[in-house]
C-alpha cells in the first residue's frame, strides 16, 4: 500500500519551486480602496521630492533659506512653550523651573536670530549638515576597519573603509566645497528618487489587476 501511494504521489520535494515576490503578494491581498491609498501616497511622496529635488539643484539659497526660516520658528515656539510650562506647572523643583526657562529664552532668542538672518542661517545649516555626514563617514569608515580585522576575506570592507574615512576627512577639511558637492548630490537623488516613486505609483497594483482578470 505505500508503495502505491509513494509511486502514484508526486514528490513535492522535487517539484519546481517558483520564485516568491512578497511585494506582489501585498499587492493581491490588498483591497481597492487600499491599493489606491498606497498609490496617492506613492504619487504624493514622488512629486514632492521631485519638486525638492529640483529646488535644491537650481535655487539653493532659497531652499535654505525657507529650512532656515522653519528651524527658526520652531526654535522660537519650542522655547515659548518651554518657558510657559515652566511658569505655570504644578510641583516643578525651582532648579528645575529656572532651568527651563532658561532654555527656553535661549531656544526663543536663537529663532529670533535665525530668523533675522535666513541666508547666512541657511548657509551655516547646510555646512552643519555636510560636517555631520562628514564625520559620520569618518566614524563609519573607523569602524568598519576595526570589524574586518575579525572577518577573513574583507577586502572590500578595508576598500570601502579606507574610501569612507577619506570622504570624510575631505569633507571635514573643506566643508564649503563639500556643501555645494552635497547639495547637488542631495537634488539629483531626490529627483531620482520621486520618478521612481511616481512610476511606483502608476504600476503598483497593476499585476494582481491583471492576474484577476
Amino acid at each position: 500500500m505505500s508503495d502505491f501511494t509513494d509511486a502514484s504521489t508526486p514528490d513535492s520535494n522535487n517539484a519546481p519551486q517558483q520564485p516568491v515576490n512578497p511585494f506582489r503578494l501585498v499587492e493581491e491581498q490588498l483591497s481597492k480602496e487600499a491599493t489606491n491609498a498606497v498609490r496617492g501616497v506613492y504619487g504624493v511622496v514622488g512629486v514632492a521630492a521631485v519638486i525638492l529635488g529640483v529646488a535644491l539643484l537650481f535655487w539653493p539659497v532659497r531652499v535654505l533659506s525657507v529650512m532656515a526660516v522653519v528651524l527658526g520658528i520652531y526654535f522660537v515656539v519650542s522655547g515659548v512653550i518651554r518657558i510657559v510650562s515652566a511658569i505655570v506647572g504644578l510641583g516643578l523643583p525651582s532648579g528645575w523651573r529656572v532651568l527651563d526657562i532658561l532654555v527656553g529664552l535661549l531656544l526663543a532668542v536663537g529663532g529670533v536670530v535665525i530668523l533675522k538672518n535666513a541666508v547666512l542661517s541657511g548657509a551655516a545649516v547646510a555646512v552643519l549638515v555636510t560636517m555631520t555626514v562628514g564625520l559620520g563617514w569618518l566614524i563609519e569608515g573607523i569602524m568598519a576597519i576595526a570589524e574586518s580585522w575579525r572577518t577573513p576575506g574583507s577586502g572590500w570592507g578595508v576598500l570601502y573603509a579606507v574610501l569612507s574615512i577619506i570622504a570624510g576627512i575631505v569633507v571635514l577639511v573643506s566643508p564649503f566645497s563639500s556643501t555645494a558637492f552635497l547639495m547637488l548630490f542631495s537634488g539629483i537623488a531626490l529627483v531620482v528618487m520621486g520618478i521612481s516613486a511616481v512610476i511606483r505609483a502608476f504600476s503598483f497594483g497593476r499585476s494582481a489587476k491583471a492576474k484577476k482578470n
